[in-house]
């Protein structure tokens, strides 16, 4: 079978939801995604079952055991092998004529430009602020928007879509000033230590206070559910789609997408209060 006819096999449940022009223009798309664990990893399933032409993807980790729980790559049979290697394995079997560019690296301000640079939309899915506000900054000055998310404890997440004439994503979230360079110390500690407030937070929804203890105290990781990681994939993909095909997605920061699943309205589209948004809270 020949590549046209693979592909129109393949997305042919997707015609009627979308229009053939729309599915071209995902044939013909190029996304990248930063971070391929719970989030990232499935957003690239995604991308490869919904026919997006191209994807990349940068991750500089190898699997573990922990994975296992929220990551639909993670597999124990892959346990301790590059990220960015089995999920380019995993999205070539899906669709063997896709494109693809997946890299092994640790995205800074060094690389970034060079990464993003030719691809339609960024979809960011990666667990520091300073490797956010790289990635969303640098997708700003390339003109190219980008799909935000975070998670936090016990079943919440929130995402949003940055436009290069719409709102930074620093000024959105109120995580530091626009435009303030992050390779000094001081400047990645102020960043990095708004995690510290969301756990602090999430006490207050529902999370173990001596998981935030440990947490601040660097003896333990951020927790997560497959639920909330998996949700955060569909809604940041979501997004991604609406973009690629031409029409307007849910959340044009500074609108979010809030997401609660113990909540009698687990999923909600709000407009960010005067001021921004508090990020510690998200």
């Amino acid at each position: 079978m020949n590549s046209d006819l693979y592909y129109w096999e393949m997305v042919k449940k997707n015609i009627g939801v979308y229009s053939e022009l729309e599915q071209k223009r995902l044939r013909e798309a190029k996304v990248i995604i930063f971070g391929l664990g719970g989030v990232g990893g499935y957003e690239a399933i995604l991308c490869a079952r919904m026919g997006i032409g191209h994807i990349s993807g940068v991750d500089p980790d190898e699997f573990e055991i922990s994975n296992i729980n929220r990551q639909m790559l993670a597999l124990s049979s892959v346990v301790d092998h590059p990220k960015a290697q089995v999920a380019e394995k995993v999205v070539k079997d899906i669709n063997p004529y896709i494109s693809t560019n997946f890299i092994q690296a640790k995205v800074d301000e060094d690389n970034v430009e060079e990464l993003i640079k030719g691809h339609d939309i960024v979809i960011e899915a990666v667990d520091d602020m300073p490797s956010r506000v790289i990635i969303h900054r640098t997708a700003r000055e390339l003109c190219i928007p980008s799909v935000g998310m975070s998670g936090s404890p016990p079943t919440r997440g929130f995402v949003s879509t940055f436009f290069p004439d719409g709102i930074p994503y620093e000024e959105a979230l109120n995580v530091c000033k626009v435009g303030k360079k992050l390779n000094d110390e001081q400047m990645r500690k102020q960043v990095a230590d708004i995690k510290k407030g969301r756990a602090w937070y999430s006490v207050e929804k529902g999370a173990p206070k001596e998981w935030a203890e440990d947490f601040c105290a660097g003896k333990v990781g951020w927790i997560i559910t497959p639920m909330r990681a998996h949700l955060l994939s569909l809604f940041s993909f979501n997004e991604a789609v609406q973009i690629l095909t031409g029409r307007e997605p849910l959340a044009r920061a500074p609108k979010g997408i809030l997401i609660d699943v113990d909540s009698q309205t687990p999923v909600r589209v709000e407009t960010a209060p005067e001021g921004g948004w508090d990020y510690k809270t998200l």
